[in-house]
């Protein structure tokens, strides 16, 4: 009996119809199968492969080095994926912004001027390299046609300067409001609510003067807090006359500072935890007593038995 073994071509031939019907995982397996067959064009379906992982690992900066690699040796210029025409140049070049955009991304928040002035760096890239063409691989693996280079630019920025404005605000509240401010405006420009950034740009601008300190602070929510109490008139005159208040409009709360916050806190744990302590001190002598009696009480009926 003869057997059939498919060649190359026809192994290639089907990855593309896989493609087609977005059945990534076959199609891989047989690019692969196709480039060992020996098919007329190893290096694109190497290159398919590669494009492949990288639609199934966005956040992988080895999967686009590698596809880039591959891209490099193709003797095409245009290539097509599905329905997706591509540039090879376009394809190369998203992909190195991409590990950038990924690169600045994983920097520590802790250093965040230098994290936030790296992803609004990479949106210039992406505005001057892309513009306003479409980001091929949103199209490609998200079905995403309005994602643009100069989009991804907003995106960028809304980020790079809510990262600073998040990291300023324990030394600089006013500076950091700024920030916000400004990463509000992009959101808005992308078409977002950008509330998130409105709320704490007014939060980090908000003044105050502690009500047990007296001292001003300003950051709400970062610096002071705002507690509920019990204002009576008499205590709200006392505030009419000053610029920053203790108190808060509706008078329905006092302002204190997170060094008298905290302290006042971290005391009032203290002495929970002592009078926690001597309610089991209580407690387990308590035990001790009650399991004498007990005893006494069996010995004593042993003893009529």
């Amino acid at each position: 009996m003869a057997l059939f073994f498919k060649g190359g071509d026809q192994l290639f031939a089907e990855a593309l119809d896989a493609v087609g019907r977005k059945d990534y995982a076959a199609a891989k397996r047989k690019f692969l199968d196709a480039n060992e067959k020996g098919c007329s064009n190893k290096p694109l379906a190497l290159a398919y492969a590669a494009l492949i992982d990288v639609g199934s690992s966005r956040r992988s900066i080895g999967a686009y080095q590698a596809l880039i690699s591959k891209l490099s040796g193709l003797r095409e210029s245009e290539i097509k994926f599905g329905l997706t025409d591509i540039t090879v140049a376009d394809l190369i070049t998203e992909c190195e912004l991409d590990i950038k955009e990924i690169q600045a991304a994983n920097m520590s928040d802790s250093d965040y001027q230098a994290k936030g002035q790296q992803l609004i760096a990479v949106a210039g890239e992406y505005m001057s390299r892309i513009g306003e063409k479409a980001l091929i691989l949103d199209e490609i693996f998200k079905g995403n046609t309005v994602a643009t280079g100069n989009r991804e630019a907003l995106i960028l920025q809304a980020e790079g300067y809510a990262v600073i404005g998040k990291g300023m605000v324990s030394t600089d509240p006013k500076g950091a409001a700024e920030y916000m401010q400004m990463a509000y405006s992009f959101r808005r420009q992308l078409g977002d609510s950008g509330d998130e950034e409105m709320r704490l740009s007014q939060n980090y601008a908000r003044s105050a003067k502690c009500w047990i300190c007296g001292r001003p602070a300003n950051g709400q929510g970062i610096h002071f807090q705002a507690v509920k109490a019990d204002i009576e008139p008499v205590f709200r005159k006392m505030s009419d006359g000053d610029v920053v208040k203790p108190l808060s409009d509706d008078a329905g709360s006092i302002y204190i500072c997170v060094p008298c916050y905290t302290a006042i806190s971290n005391r009032s744990d203290e002495i929970s935890r002592e009078y926690y302590e001597a309610a089991m001190r209580e407690m387990r002598a308590m035990e001790m007593r009650l399991q004498a009696e007990i005893n006494s009480v069996r010995f004593s009926a042993s003893m009529r038995r």
